[in-house]
């Protein structure tokens, strides 16, 4: 008897899910006017686009990291950077979406992509979520917009953002998983 009380005592409880959640949030993580910049604000306005989601301010100056959204979609390997001190802003990069040239509209469905991710990977522990975006298919070092391909994706992917696998959705073929566990 003690036996069976330890093992289920030590047993995690498994999260039951009875629905799949769709993300499609845009609006800022992180408040930008907490960085006290005009123009960083002035830029955001200009910038619907852009989603706050990190900001940092030291005595050299402050950063703040964006996601970007074309059309309510995401980018998903893209980030935004603004750099400045209390009177400049500057940015590395530029906002491209010439590369997307292509329909937005799926030909596989949420629920296909799902199927398709749970035999790459096991989400059986944790609640799965899903968003429609875009998935840079050739790298490059910078992370610059201009140089990269995309393609339209669902990730699919765990409560805390692991497991991820990024799915075609036209094609169904997985461009990248990851269980989360560095190795």
């Amino acid at each position: 008897m003690t036996i069976v009380l330890l093992q289920t005592s030590c047993k995690k409880d498994i999260k039951i899910c009875d629905s799949n959640t769709e993300l499609t949030d845009t609006k800022n993580t992180a408040d930008p006017s907490s960085i006290g910049s005009k123009l960083l604000m002035d830029s955001l306005a200009v910038h619907p686009e852009l989603q706050v989601y990190q900001t940092h301010n030291d005595q050299y100056g402050w950063v703040a990291k964006c996601n970007i959204f074309y059309k309510g979609l995401k980018f998903f390997q893209n980030t935004f950077y603004y750099h400045g001190t209390s009177n400049t802003i500057v940015s590395y990069d530029t906002l491209d979406f010439s590369k997307v040239n292509f329909s937005l509209v799926p030909a596989l469905k949420f629920d296909a992509a799902i199927h398709i991710a749970r035999q790459e990977m096991n989400f059986d522990k944790t609640c799965i979520s899903y968003r429609l975006g875009f998935y840079a298919s050739t790298k490059n070092i910078g992370n610059t917009m201009k140089l990269q391909t995309y393609k339209l994706v669902w990730k699919i992917q765990g409560d805390s953002g692991y497991p991820y696998v990024y799915v075609d959705a036209n094609t169904g073929q997985v461009y990248e998983k990851f269980d989360g566990l560095v190795q």
